[in-house]
């Protein structure tokens, strides 16, 4: 059998926010998404710069190279900002999802994450969280201080410990994993997380087959919820047969 991706996504401003600092980028191997932070317009620029320099990678060999690509985005972010006193302090978090270029008949995905944009998966109707948040809330529910019931109401949940742009050297988490068909892959920003359940996520993944659909769905059931934030949603389906083109980055 040969797999296939199949995917759409969705980004929104919210009903808060006067700048989409979220940017998203889908080559057909390679998905990514990443929420920019950063005074001005800074975060804008940081999420850019690493959803587009992923973007323009051919192929990813292995989990390391996708781990070095974003390590090179991190270090795009600081040269730029180097030179722009108004993109001084910018920085972005990024999650993101490879077909790994193979020679055998093994097909595998690699994932790598920084900061709390997270990655979710839903196959056999199980839905569950692959990254875990470089957060402040993440390390307080990782220590068992707190619940992740807690975590969602918690004040500071959207502090983020880890996140491109912000030092010379960073930790990347990495995995890799057997495509299967049937998985479907979930990226998205806080602006999402935030604003409705795990559960609600899931409903809806369950019932809409299109991940445009999908995605787009889920946008609009953040913004009425609320839309305190930015809101990207990008879901990368695993089929048998190709169908799908590719889309860029919209920032």
């Amino acid at each position: 059998m040969t797999l296939a991706l199949k995917w759409g996504w969705s980004t929104d401003v919210g009903q808060v926010r006067q700048v989409n600092q979220d940017a998203a980028a889908a080559t057909g191997d390679l998905f990514v998404v990443a929420d920019g932070m950063g005074g001005h317009r800074g975060g804008e620029v940081a999420a850019d710069i690493a959803a587009g320099h992923l973007q323009m990678q051919s192929a990813v060999g292995d989990v390391d190279q996708l781990a070095e690509e974003i390590i090179a985005a991190n270090t795009m972010i600081r040269a730029r900002a180097s030179v722009d006193t108004e993109l001084t302090g910018m920085g972005t978090t990024i999650v993101a999802l490879a077909l790994l270029a193979s020679t055998d008949e093994r097909i595998s995905l690699a994932a790598a994450n920084v900061g709390d944009s997270r990655m979710y998966v839903f196959y056999d109707d199980v839905f569950a969280q692959l990254t875990d948040d470089h957060s402040l809330v993440g390390e307080l529910v990782r220590a068992g201080q707190i619940t992740p019931e807690e975590a969602g109401r918690h004040p500071q949940r959207n502090v983020v410990t880890r996140a491109l742009g912000v030092e010379d050297g960073i930790d990347v988490d990495t995995w890799e994993f057997p495509a299967m068909v049937g998985q479907r892959y979930l990226l998205c920003t806080d602006g999402l997380i935030d604003e409705i359940s795990d559960g609600e996520i899931a409903d809806v993944l369950r019932q809409v087959s299109n991940p445009k659909l999908a995605a787009m769905h889920l946008v609009d059931m953040a913004n009425r919820a609320g839309g305190r934030d930015n809101i990207t949603v990008l879901i990368v389906d695993v089929i048998d047969e190709p169908t799908c083109e590719t889309q860029e980055t919209e920032n």
